[in-house]
Order: structure tokens, then sequence, then C-alpha cells
């Protein structure tokens, strides 16, 4: 694998994932990641930034020996995004390093029917270099998208590797939702 990463992002996100609250953790990767980007101690090879023709690419640029967090890229051709989809109950910080991407975030609730939820769509926001979000369960469920022609390219950090994740199917046009899992792999579309 490339060196993509510098020893000092390393090191922020190794000190960063040793606290005891999620929202402190997320917080020191939020401002570490947003940091690295704009210094540019994140370098990705353009053959690693080339979207992928199948859906958006995720890469693994880094994984913690410990288990603590992973870092991965993700690649987003024009028009490609996610399902509303989950991060497997990890959480995750996201920061642009090329383009622009639209997030939009949902709450989900209970239905009548057992099989199925209901989701409400909470909030959209478009994010451009250098900006970061933070997803922590349960207020994770969301949307990632590139409406954009140019390529746009996000840096995932999750609490852990993120093997799968749920995504959220609509059922016959309704207000319902199918849960489904999602195994992911690297350069692997949801």
């Amino acid at each position: 694998m490339p060196e993509t990463l510098t020893d000092d992002l390393i090191e922020l996100l190794d000190e960063a994932t040793q606290a005891d609250c999620v929202k402190t953790i997320t917080s020191g990767v939020k401002d570490g990641l947003v940091r690295a980007v704009s210094e540019g101690r994140v370098q990705l090879s353009e053959d690693l930034m080339e979207p992928s023709a199948d859906g958006y690419g995720r890469r693994l640029l880094h994984r913690d020996p410990a288990g603590r967090y992973s870092v991965v890229a993700m690649i987003w051709g024009e028009g490609q995004g996610t399902p509303i989809h989950d991060h497997g109950d990890k959480w995750c910080v996201e920061c642009v390093y090329r383009g622009q991407i639209l997030v939009t975030t949902y709450e989900i609730g209970p239905s009548s029917d057992p099989e199925h939820v209901k989701i409400q769509l909470c909030h959209e926001e478009r994010a451009n270099l250098g900006e970061a979000g933070a997803l922590i369960p349960p207020h994770d469920y969301h949307v990632i998208e590139n409406e954009q022609t140019e390529t746009a390219v996000t840096i995932h950090v999750y609490g852990g590797d993120m093997e799968g994740c749920n995504v959220f199917e609509p059922v016959d046009g309704g207000d319902l939702y199918a849960r489904r899992w999602k195994p992911l792999s690297f350069d692997s579309t949801l």
C-alpha cells in the first residue's frame, strides 16, 4: 500500500482514539483530519482517486493495529452516491479531500409493521474541500452523493473496521423502508 498518511497524522489519530468518550474521540479526529487535509498531510495518488464505473470506490488507507480505527478513501464519480445507510454501530468522521459532496441525514422511527421502519429527512448539507462532519450512532443514518461533474474524494475515519452496514430500501414506493445488512469490502459499492 503506498504511503498516503503522514506519521504525525497517524499519531494524532492514535491519540484522539484513546479518549473514553465517543464525542471527544470524534471531535479530536475531526479537528486533526481537517488540519491534515488543509496542510497537505494526506497525499493520495491520482490512480488511487480514479472513480469506478460500477459505483463509488472504497480504498483502505490505514488500519490501526490495535483495532481502534481505520482510514478509508471514498472516490465519488459524477452522480454516484449511497443508499440511506448507517455505519454498523461505528462512529465515523468524514472529510472532503477533493470536490464537493451532498450529505443528507435522516432519523429512523418505528412503524406499525415490525418488518419495516419509517424514515424522516432531517438535514441536507453540501461539504467542500477540508470540511468535515461526525456521525455517532444512533444518529448516523445518511446518504452521501456527488452532484458535481468533477470527481469527489472523501476521507473517512471509522471506529474500527467497517465490514458492513445496514442499508434501507423503500417498500412499495411508500414511506416504509426495509433494513438489509450489506457486507462491504474495498473497491465495492453499497
